[in-house]
């Protein structure tokens, strides 16, 4: 993944790598898909990681905004 190697570290350290790269029935994220794919518009995706038990924790969404600003390398 190159430029966005430690993008995609921080979050897998924060939300584990099975929710990322997929294990078994768990298919891999849209994240991911659209690395793999070429495409690097990945903000949306990247956010989406805000929630906790189904309900979006504003602390949560603000930190991903901070590490994309922090770690996204365009």
């Amino acid at each position: 993944f190159r430029k966005d190697s430690l993008l995609l570290a921080t979050l897998a350290y924060n939300v584990g790598p099975y929710r990322l790269l997929g294990y078994g029935k768990i298919p891999k994220s849209r994240l991911i898909q659209k690395l793999e794919s070429g495409d690097r518009d990945i903000y949306r995706e990247y956010i989406s990681f805000r929630c906790y038990r189904g309900k979006v924790i504003p602390s949560i969404e603000r930190r991903r905004k901070e590490e994309f600003e922090l770690f996204y390398i365009p």
